[in-house]
């Protein structure tokens, strides 16, 4: 009975997955969503293997629920089906596992025997779609076995931001993880101006020009020699950043930090960006957790307090927070963190120093999602969460810009008054203090002296100003968040 269901399913699959899908990859108009960044670079893997390269052939998108990794999969399918059909399958491991009661090995040999071909035999190439393949605890055995059974088999796969702690060595060399993030600025622009009645999507050449634009924004930043080059580069780049603020309007970065980094609230009420915010957290800490540290039901039911602390702190004492909270252990407290690290809800920012201090001060935690930290407020502050807090918001978006680029190189000055980041690249050091506002240059000029940087930059409302003595350049915020 069970393979005769396999069987049905598999069929099912290979004939109405396109229509199936629809709903990841078109609106309620028919209009197909907006292709984000990421996919354009995941087509061109696929289409260098179909067109012979065999080196890559297996690519895991792991990452925080509702960040679109179901989404870009079914347009990379929907995208291949017409010219494969058949060679193309896509499946969902949670479908097999709690519906079907099996597993992806049997799945993978049912359709074999439908082939008619054992992947060994395989003469042309297939590409397997498999969405949410953490739920099979054997996902990466039987994936190390498809990567070595044949070089004609793709394979794409989605699961939890943990997929990669949990790989093994020897499947690590095989697949090539590609972490999926959620919306930055202006990808929340472009999916938000595609849910307009009369929307006009970028073209091509638009969104490569937007891309052009954001790499200088990057090198200019982060890549020069000294203040007076960032201050000039910006400049240059003035009259392209200038008409790409043109398309911001009134309310977009207020929307973009509550809601708007995440793609599934785009087009709905705040109300219901409230709702669906709060299941995807419960669901993080239900089920995403424990796939990283075995954590009791009595642990897990004290986290999302454990969140909301962390939403309202600037930076976090493990051994501070468990006398607090007193009914959970140091050593619990910590691997709850570690916990939200690997499942992406946080990203954990060390002080600046040595070895010493990064372990007995404090460290500061942004949200992978400014949205999450929002609601989490909002469940306590209500309509007054926003501005109360509004800088804090912002540190996420700048934090997860900062990880995206420079990874374990961003720190923050734990000292009384000091800036919110401290970048590392090469023997480069640059500050970076953001917020609201009208904002003064102590923080980042104090922090600047400790650490000998090689300038620092002001992140505000504030327009473009040079403080050329200090080395401090004010970068306008709206120019910041073009960046990506």
């Amino acid at each position: 009975m069970v393979a005769q269901n396999i069987q049905k399913y598999i069929q099912n699959q290979l004939n109405r997955a396109p229509v199936l899908l629809r709903r990841y990859t078109e609106d309620k108009r028919g209009k197909p969503y907006v292709k984000r960044k990421a996919y354009t670079e995941l087509q061109e893997l696929v289409k260098s293997f179909l067109d012979g390269n065999t080196q890559v052939r297996m690519v895991a998108i792991p990452g925080l629920r509702g960040v679109g990794k179901t989404t870009i999969l079914a347009q990379l399918y929907t995208e291949l089906y017409p010219q494969f059909q058949e060679r193309t399958l896509f499946i969902s491991v949670d479908q097999i596992i709690n519906l079907l009661n099996a597993d992806l090995y049997t799945v993978l040999e049912e359709y074999q025997r439908l082939l008619g071909v054992s992947f060994e035999k395989l003469n042309s190439p297939i590409v397997l779609f498999i969405d949410e393949v953490h739920f099979d605890p054997k996902w990466q055995a039987v994936l190390k076995a498809v990567f070595d059974r044949s070089k004609q088999v793709f394979v794409f796969c989605t699961g939890s931001s943990a997929l990669s702690l949990q790989s093994t060595p020897d499947l690590a060399r095989r697949i090539l993880f590609k972490t999926l993030y959620p919306l930055d600025f202006s990808e929340y622009l472009q999916l938000k101006r595609s849910y307009s009645p009369d929307a006009v999507f970028f073209s091509s050449s638009e969104s490569e020009f937007n891309d052009h634009i954001q790499q200088q924004l990057r090198t200019a930043l982060f890549e020069s020699d000294g203040v007076i080059e960032v201050h000039s580069s910006l400049q240059n780049l003035q009259q392209a950043t200038q008409k790409r603020s043109l398309s911001i309007e009134e309310f977009d970065i207020e929307q973009y930090l509550q809601y708007g980094s995440m793609p599934f609230t785009l087009g709905v009420q705040p109300e219901l960006s409230y709702s669906l915010m709060n299941e995807l957290i419960d669901r993080v800490i239900e089920k995403d957790l424990a796939t990283v540290h075995s954590l009791s039901q009595e642990t897990l039911q004290k986290v999302k307090n454990i969140l909301l602390m962390v939403a309202a702190s600037d930076a976090v004492s493990f051994t501070s927070m468990a006398k607090n909270l007193s009914d959970i252990s140091l050593n619990t407290l910590i691997d709850v963190f570690d916990a939200f690290e690997h499942a992406e809800m946080l990203l954990r920012i060390y002080p600046y120093g040595s070895a010493t201090k990064k372990m007995r001060k404090p460290s500061k935690f942004t949200f992978m999602s400014p949205a999450i930290r929002y609601t989490l407020l909002s469940t306590v502050d209500g309509a007054r969460a926003f501005d109360q807090y509004k800088g804090k918001y912002l540190e996420d978006v700048v934090g997860l810009t900062l990880h995206k680029l420079f990874k374990e190189q961003v720190y923050y000055d734990s000292a009384k008054g000091g800036a919110d980041f401290i970048v590392q690249s090469g023997k480069k050091k640059m500050v970076i203090e953001v917020g609201f506002g009208k904002k003064g240059i102590k923080q980042v000029e104090e922090t600047m002296k400790k650490i000998d940087a090689r300038y620092g930059l002001l992140i505000s409302e504030q327009p473009m100003q040079l403080f050329q003595e200090k080395n401090i350049l004010s970068v306008p915020l709206d120019q910041f968040l073009l960046l990506g």
